[in-house]
């Protein structure tokens, strides 16, 4: 446990003395993810798929906020879509630009659940994003996780709709044209997705924000469970095309991560709690105080830093001693003649 405490607070402290380069850094590599992973799932234009143009785009990203990072990712899922359907890219825009000036603009700090939600579901971890949505944003990341599996589900039946109208004489394209709202809006998988995601955030953050002991772990620990069982339920139920063996241990490993992103952002000592009682003239305050766990290296600085320093005593000035000389003199002088 002190070994790993150690290398958390190392990875910390080297984060908060380098993060004028380690901020941009992470940046850049979370854009890379992002435009891959719509690079994976588009691909319809091969220039805009390549490397260069995504490195290019993610350096871009790397000193703009996530707001904005989310805009040009947006931006460069309607050029790759447009360039396989017109209209396909028209309706992608309006979903976007009504996501974006509803719900981003408001909440810029949810944008990287839409950002990474894609990226997820192509590595196939996407039971991760609502346990780490309940612990870092809460009851807004509701939203933003709905129209992130929205977004896959476009970007996966354009893919199907591209397949469908390279063999499909011109005059069915219409039908083809169809083939992708009917399945976005008739899709169980989906629609069971949304819910389970926005009942586990709801719940995850109830817990997490309690204060009895080890709360942060036993929401994290029934959120995962409560997604088990919601998605066991719904596919039995709605017949949706989901793998029951593949969600238990997506569930499970999402478990495991949320307790290790937990460790990485606080960890507390829940056998040393102190409660005190104190007022004011307005209020009376009843506290409860949980002790953070360090590392011994944390604990030394910590105490160093609020150590009182000793006050030397200085010397006194050559005039001070010239003054005081003669006065010193003059009492002995007296007290010899008494």
């Amino acid at each position: 446990m002190t070994a790993l405490l150690s290398f958390r607070d190392g990875v910390k402290d080297f984060c908060s003395k380098y993060d004028k380069f380690v901020s941009p850094l992470c940046k850049f590599i979370l854009a890379i993810v992002m435009f891959w992973s719509i690079a994976h799932l588009t691909g319809y234009n091969s220039m805009m798929s390549s490397m260069v143009v995504v490195l290019a785009a993610s350096f871009v990203c790397a000193f703009l906020s996530d707001s904005l990072t989310l805009a040009i990712g947006g931006v460069y899922a309607c050029a790759q879509v447009a360039s396989a359907s017109i209209e396909l890219g028209i309706t992608f825009v309006i979903i976007f630009v009504i996501m974006y000036c509803v719900y981003i603009r408001f909440f810029p700090k949810a944008s990287w659940v839409i950002m990474f939600m894609p990226f997820l579901y192509i590595i196939k971890f996407a039971y991760f994003m609502p346990l780490l949505a309940g612990m870092l944003i809460g009851f807004a990341g509701m939203i933003p996780a709905a129209f992130g599996c929205i977004f896959y589900f476009f970007m996966k039946y354009t893919a199907d709709y591209m397949q469908l109208a390279s063999t499909t004489p011109a005059d069915s394209i219409v039908e083809g044209y169809k083939y992708i709202f009917e399945h976005l809006v008739q899709d169980k998988t989906l629609l069971l997705t949304i819910i389970v995601f926005a009942v586990v955030i709801v719940l995850t953050y109830i817990i997490y924000r309690m204060s009895f002991a080890y709360s942060w772990y036993v929401a994290i620990i029934t959120g995962g469970i409560v997604e088990i069982v919601l998605f066991l339920v719904g596919t039995l139920s709605m017949e949706t095309e989901i793998s029951l063996s593949g969600a238990l241990l997506g569930c499970i490993l999402a478990i495991l991560a949320a307790i290790i992103v937990q460790f990485f952002k606080t960890v507390v000592d829940y056998s040393s709690v102190e409660n005190t009682q104190f007022e004011d003239d307005e209020y009376y305050y009843y506290v409860k105080a949980v002790p953070k766990i360090m590392s011994d290296r944390q604990k030394g600085s910590k105490s160093a830093a609020g150590r009182p320093e000793t006050p030397r005593k200085q010397a006194p000035s050559s005039a001070q001693r010239r003054s005081s000389t003669p006065a010193h003199r003059g009492e002995s002088t007296t007290g010899a003649t008494r």
